[in-house]
């Protein structure tokens, strides 16, 4: 048992460290879109920080297995490099328990990792996007500053001459390119840019022209009061598969006609990637003990080389059954080559 805890100790903080750093570098990607977003309407430090941790379980179910693998190599690295793992085994310790400590510590991941996929993740993605729709809602009224062109909501380009204290906007001009076969320019004397009863945004204009250019023909509109509504759309604001749970996946999966191979490939990846947990438990242990002597930095790129293989070889599956190439199962043909690879490289060692 005091081996045990002392191995575990080790294990147990060198995986807080690489999931900390591996969240942090898959983060930067995120962070930088949702800024943009996000401080384009004047959002608050607070507002950033709880999207921050709304966006950090659909993180936790690409790290966690990857934190497991770079930890047990680096601590069981270490341990060959010291000689620690050749003294347990010529005590008579065999390879099975000295890896015990990482099917603890794999059993516990494998629990969270299925509580994250299952329930945690669908209710993050659906509260993000409400965030991000209240923030945009809310904030962008006050966001628009006279002679700055304002691009927030997609599809729209709106510039301002003057804002009054009241928030009236004065000499408004709005391009509206929704829809590119017959796109608007809206010019106004005055208006006002408030809320609806959806939560929605709409303009309220007064004393204008419109300006519709079709393919062929163009026209124009003069109006004394003009009202019209912004539906916010996009990827951060629409409902996107990370929302769904799995009963929802399976049932848009095989009800959807144009796009099942989109819904499948999420469905097998809320399922495949807790099942990696398990077989990077035999993998990680045996793989320690072949990088040899190469320490901890042969540890980390051995850990980078095999996660970069499995990803590599999964993206090239699900874009064969994206395509219709191959049924949905063939999904799962990554994980089960490297569950027979690490099964097969763990019997060696023991």
């Amino acid at each position: 048992m005091v081996i045990y805890r002392y191995i575990t100790r080790e294990l147990g903080l060198t995986f807080m460290v690489c999931i900390i750093g591996l969240n942090m570098v898959l983060m930067m990607e995120k962070v930088l879109r949702l800024s943009r977003l996000m401080s384009g309407v004047g959002a608050s430090y607070l507002d950033m920080t709880w999207v921050l941790i709304l966006i950090q379980p659909q993180l936790l179910v690409l790290t966690i297995p990857m934190a497991l693998l770079l930890s047990v190599l680096l601590t069981y690295g270490r341990m060959e490099v010291d000689n620690e793992l050749t003294v347990l085994r010529s005590s008579g310790m065999r390879f099975s328990e000295i890896a015990r400590p990482v099917f603890y510590l794999s059993a516990i991941l494998l629990a969270f990792s299925v509580f994250i996929t299952l329930y945690l993740m669908p209710l993050s993605s659906k509260t993000l996007r409400g965030e991000i729709n209240r923030v945009l809602k809310e904030r962008a009224p006050m966001s628009i500053e006279p002679g700055v062109f304002f691009t927030t909501f997609k599809g729209f380009l709106i510039l301002i001459n003057e804002k009054t204290e009241g928030g009236v906007f004065r000499g408004i001009f709005i391009s509206d390119s929704r829809n590119p076969s017959s796109e608007r320019v809206i010019v106004a004397r005055e208006g006002r840019l408030s809320l609806n009863k959806e939560m929605q945004p709409g303009f309220s204009l007064t004393d204008g022209l419109v300006h519709i250019v079709n393919r062929d023909t163009s026209t124009e509109i003069r109006f004394a009061e003009y009202k019209f509504t912004i539906r916010l759309s996009g990827e951060g604001l629409n409902r996107k598969k990370s929302e769904m749970t799995l009963p929802e996946l399976y049932k848009r999966a095989t009800t959807e006609k144009t796009n099942s191979g989109g819904y499948f490939i999420e469905f097998h990846r809320r399922l495949s990637f807790p099942a990696l947990v398990i077989a990077l438990a035999f993998l990680a242990p045996a793989l320690s003990l072949r990088a040899g002597k190469t320490g901890k930095t042969g540890g980390f790129i051995i850990g980078l080389l095999v996660f970069t293989i499995y990803y590599v070889a999964l993206l090239y599956f699900e874009n064969l059954v994206r395509a219709g190439e191959l049924p949905h199962p063939a999904c799962w043909i990554p994980f089960v080559m490297l569950t027979a690879v690490a099964v097969l490289l763990y019997r060696r060692e023991e």
